[in-house]
């Protein structure tokens, strides 16, 4: 028997797409899987401060844990992109046009010092201020 879904592909199969489109993007080190803290991420760029989430659900209603994840990874310094599985898998080229976009308006201080080993924000105690 033969398993399809609304679009054909199953969901690992846009996160598959998502992350082959990721590794193209030339100057940048994408990780998959990768943790922080007590969770997993999708996609990060660390010198970026870059996050990238695919989530499941209803567009519009925000699961309270995402909150409480963007925050923590705010405070680090991250910027967290959110996008609907839906969505990427309907327009993946939208998707990374997104994402290319954010990765532009990067200030190229952060990026630079990040790959000198300066801290881009002032940092106490461990913590960025």
């Amino acid at each position: 028997m033969k398993r399809t879904s609304t679009f054909g592909r199953g969901p690992n199969d846009v996160e598959a797409r998502l992350w082959a489109k990721l590794r193209e993007f030339e100057g940048y080190e994408f990780h998959r899987k990768a943790p922080f803290k007590s969770f997993i991420l999708d996609f990060v760029e660390h010198e970026a401060l870059l996050v990238v989430e695919l989530d499941d659900g209803e567009p519009g209603r925000a699961p309270p844990r995402n909150v409480a994840r963007d925050h923590l990874l705010a405070e680090a310094g991250y910027t967290v992109l959110r996008f609907w599985r839906s969505e990427a898998a309907r327009d993946l080229n939208g998707v990374v046009v997104s994402i290319e976009r954010v990765l532009e308006d990067r200030p190229s201080s952060v990026l630079s010092s990040l790959r000198s080993g300066t801290p881009p924000f002032p940092m106490e105690g461990g913590r960025r201020k």
